[in-house]
């Protein structure tokens, strides 16, 4: 399996590629990269893709395991291989104390949150090239816990552990695994509580750093994370969230 395009850029696979912080990092590596996107929904799918030229994508629900394969197949033979993916796909908590969790709904969210995060590295493995790189989006929730969002924050956590046990695995393969652990981003998950006067100077109150992060800073550092220059960060858990996990 080659390591790049014979145009000499990389061929990456993003997953929750329609909006928010999956947009964002196709947008960003378009500039530089052959992309694929996938989302849930075939309208979504289409709006970005007419929001991103030059990027291509399909529809995939990743808590389906055939979606997954079927996705991940399209994208390697439309690029001529992968090279690297953002997993990226994910739903938010139902923002309530633990012991009223619905567990029906808990089960929905870790399928796609965790369980899909999985079965898409299971169904990219085989046709990445080496090397490569995966780079799963989790959060900061699965660092450092929020109250009313244990249902979230495990899944995240899960994910963290995820990427760690497949650095362990895949590395001998030439296969990085990184974490990717975001604060505080604009995106539409993230709207209701950053465009709240008051929730937003609560939150803004917990980064020393004083501001939100922009998508275009998470863009730049996914870049980065998905080239070769970052492989040696097999294992890592990288925290984009202005010292808020200190």
């Amino acid at each position: 399996m080659t390591a790049v395009s014979e145009s000499g850029r990389r061929r990456v696979f993003i997953t929750g590629g329609t909006s928010g912080i999956g947009k964002a990092v196709a947008a960003r590596l378009s500039q530089s990269a052959d992309v694929w996107i996938v989302g849930s929904r075939a309208e979504t799918v289409a709006a970005a893709l007419a929001d991103l030229p030059g990027v291509r994508g399909s529809v995939c629900d990743v808590s389906d395991q055939g979606q997954c394969i079927a996705a991940v197949a399209a994208a390697n033979e439309a690029l001529g291989g992968l090279d690297g993916a953002f997993i990226n796909a994910g739903i938010d908590g139902q923002a309530v104390a633990g012991l009223d969790i619905d567990l029906a709904e808990f089960a929905r969210l870790l399928s796609i949150n965790l369980v899909g995060a999985l079965g898409v590295a299971q169904a990219l493995v085989p046709v990445l090239s080496r090397p490569g790189t995966l780079v799963f989006n989790a959060s900061m929730n699965g660092v450092r816990p929020e109250a009313l969002f244990a249902d979230y924050n495990a899944s995240k956590a899960g994910v963290i552990s995820v990427a760690k046990t497949l650095a362990l695995e895949l590395g001998p393969q030439g296969i990085s695994a990184i974490a990717l652990c975001p604060g505080y981003f604009p995106t539409p998950m993230t709207q209701v509580y950053l465009e709240d006067p008051e929730i937003s100077s609560e939150l803004l109150a917990k980064v020393p750093l004083g501001r939100f992060g922009t998508l275009a800073e998470i863009g730049e550092l996914v870049d980065f994370l998905l080239s070769p220059a970052a492989r040696y960060l097999n294992g890592s858990v990288i925290s984009p969230d202005g010292g808020v996990s200190i």
